[in-house]
Formats: structure tokens, C-alpha cells, sequence
């Protein structure tokens, strides 16, 4: 197959990050794919394209019309028609969907994220029959589909976007000695909630001050919220928390920590989570993505249910009190990753997916069945 993938920005984002595992699995079934981004953020994805040598294309810039990426997506199909639009990422999908009906070519899109807040699962409710087939990134995010966005269940696959990476390091287990490390890795963004951990840093500074001394939260990643986080750090004047901005070797940093944090509104599969698992790291997240389902019967994680310092500097506090338990939990983590994702679990998703595509959405979508 001939195959235009098109992301909604090169952004730092984990769905931006797991491209170059797609087209590199993509092209080696031997499909021809050329990749689009509608605009290019920051551009941070486009370090790992270009280590793998992967070309990519911009439909727009940053400030021009949102309409301009739709547009030149539309030139590049009737220049030259590819037998796919696969998409990524709602902005991405909607040029898609529309480009897709106008030049009568499937679509097939991703869905990364449990999102009911915005309008734009409004316009993509509207819009989701234009999609010949939804993947969901996780199973939260499958049950998203058919209960939110009503798509029918013969339009929905699955693929977990995450295999396990080759020469994974260790992480350093707790021993109840030393400085106990807390991480997080993701872009400072509203949705992942950063100031809940900086407000459960302060709550333990303030009430179990000797604790406080043993323990640092340092927290990777860029974007817009960084002034704002900065400004929280000085307010509560936790000098144990550090924001380390971009790293385009998160690996080594999750080798070094001891227990990770994921406290966002919502998520899909979360790649990050799954990265600090992978190296065996017992995680803490909010009830969201696919967390809600892995953390519930397999004891790699602990899950917090409300937006509460108090509740998630207490469930840190059990993992500094506990070495034993954070053990325990890291090396749950490792086999559990192994277990389900695996390289061969990776590329059998992937490989239904296509056959599904192949043999059942483009001939009907031709007519031909």
C-alpha cells in the first residue's frame, strides 16, 4: 500500500515519539509511506525521525491559517493519490477525514486519548463516520470509542503503542537509604497536572519535614506551563523538586529514579508510564487511561483516586516507608512488561491491523466487496 501518515504536530508529546516505531514497522511489511505533520510545534519529535532517518513533510506553520495544513494536504493527494490516509492526533484526523472525502480515500485514524472536555470530541462525534477505522492505542481508550464517541465496535482495533526498547536499563531499587528519587517525564501541559505533585512535595515538606530532606521530585519535559510550575516551586518553596526541561534520553533518567508519578486529567495508553515500568519502576497515577486497568489485579503500580496532595503524598510516603514494597513492585514491572510487550505482541497487532485493512476496508471502500 501506498500510505500518507499524517500527525497533527512534531511535537514532545508520546504519540509524536512512537512515529518512528510505526513507519519503521510500516515500511518494513513493505508498505510505501510518506509522512506529514499539519504544524511543527516545537519540533522536538523530529530528533528521533531524523536519527532514523525518516523524511517528513509540513503542511503548515504555527501562526498560519488552521485550514492551510487541510489545504496542502489536499494538493499533495491529487498530485499523487495514496491508497491511505492514516492519522494521528485530532487536528490531524479532521485534515484526514476531509481530505479523505474529498478524493474518495479511506481513512483510518488513532485515537491516544480518553478526552470528553473539549470540543473537539464534539467535532470528532460528528465527524466519526468519515474514519473507516478507529485504532485505539489501549483498552480505556477502545471503551472510549464505542461509549462516547459511538463508533460501532466493527470499526474499532486495538494496538498497544509501546514495545518494550532493546538494552533496557535497570532502575535503581529503593533501599531505604540515601535520597529517595521521584520522577515524572511528559510536557508541561494543563492535562498531566504537574502542580498536584509539587503541591504532595510541599504537604510532605511542611509535615514530615526530616522526610522531605531524603526526597526530590525532578520532572523532564518542556512546554507551556513551565512559568506557571515555576512559579508554584517558589510559592511553596520546595527546593526539592527541579524541572529538568527536554531530554531526548529519558531512558537514563528513569534508570536513576525510584518511584514514578503520572497525574494527569486523562490519557490513553501513556507512554511514559509504560517507558518507567519497562525499567522497573513502581508507578502512582490518577484512575485514568490504561492504568485503570493494568494497576487494579497486578501490584506494578498504585492508582490515587481524587486530585488530592494529601492522598498522593501519603501513597509516596508508603513507598519511602516500604523498601521492601518497592521492590516488590519494580520487579512485578518488569515482568509484566515483558509479558505484554513484547516486540512480537507489537508487530502481531500491528500486522492485523493491516491485513484487517487490506483485505476488508479498501476493497469495500472501492466496492470491490
Amino acid at each position: 500500500m501506498k500510505i500518507y501518515y499524517i500527525v497533527s504536530s512534531f511535537d514532545e508529546g508520546g504519540a509524536e515519539f512512537i512515529i518512528s516505531d510505526i513507519i519503521q514497522f510500516l515500511m518494513k511489511m513493505g508498505h510505501s509511506v510518506t509522512l506529514f505533520g499539519c504544524i511543527p510545534r516545537n519540533k522536538e519529535a523530529t530528533i528521533l525521525l531524523e536519527k532514523n532517518n525518516i523524511p517528513y513533510y509540513l503542511l503548515s506553520e504555527n501562526n498560519q491559517n488552521r485550514y492551510k495544513s487541510t489545504y496542502s494536504l489536499h494538493k499533495f493527494v491529487k498530485h499523487s493519490p495514496p491508497d491511505l490516509l492514516w492519522t494521528s492526533l485530532t487536528r490531524a484526523t479532521v485534515d484526514g477525514q476531509l481530505v479523505g472525502l474529498w478524493n474518495h480515500i479511506p481513512v483510518v485514524s488513532w485515537k491516544h486519548s480518553a478526552n470528553s472536555l473539549s470540543f473537539r470530541l464534539f467535532k470528532t462525534i460528528l465527524m466519526q463516520k468519515l474514519t473507516q477505522l478507529w485504532i485505539a492505542d489501549s483498552t480505556g481508550v477502545s471503551y472510549f470509542l464505542k461509549s462516547k464517541m459511538k463508533v460501532s465496535p466493527d470499526r474499532i482495533m486495538k494496538w498497544p503503542l509501546f514495545k518494550n526498547p532493546p538494552n533496557l536499563p535497570k532502575a535503581s531499587i529503593w533501599d531505604g537509604k540515601g535520597i529517595f528519587h521521584i520522577g515524572s517525564v511528559g510536557r508541561l501541559h494543563p492535562v498531566k497536572n504537574f502542580s498536584l505533585m509539587i503541591k504532595a512535595i510541599g504537604y510532605i515538606n511542611y509535615h514530615y519535614p526530616k522526610i522531605g530532606k531524603r526526597i526530590k521530585l525532578s520532572i523532564v519535559g518542556a512546554g507551556k506551563e513551565r512559568k506557571k510550575l515555576e512559579n508554584l516551586i517558589h510559592l511553596l518553596n520546595v527546593k526539592n523538586v527541579e524541572l529538568l526541561g527536554f531530554s531526548n534520553n529519558v531512558m537514563d533518567f528513569l534508570s536513576n529514579l525510584h518511584l514514578y508519578l503520572q497525574t494527569s486529567i486523562y490519557e490513553g495508553l501513556c507512554i511514559a508510564v509504560h517507558e518507567a515500568l519497562a525499567v522497573g519502576i513502581p508507578v502512582i497515577s490518577t484512575d485514568v487511561g490504561e492504568m485503570q486497568y493494568s494497576f487494579r489485579n497486578n501490584d506494578i503500580g498504585t492508582l490515587i483516586f481524587k486530585n488530592s496532595p494529601e492522598i498522593l503524598a501519603e501513597q509516596i510516603l508508603d513507598f519511602f516507608y516500604y523498601p521492601e514494597k518497592t521492590q516488590i513492585y519494580s520487579k512485578n514491572a518488569r515482568l509484566y512488561m515483558e509479558q505484554h510487550y513484547s516486540q512480537e505482541s507489537f508487530e502481531e497487532a500491528g500486522n492485523a491491523i493491516l491485513n484487517h485493512i487490506e483485505n476488508i476496508i479498501i476493497p469495500r471502500y472501492r466496492g470491490l466487496k
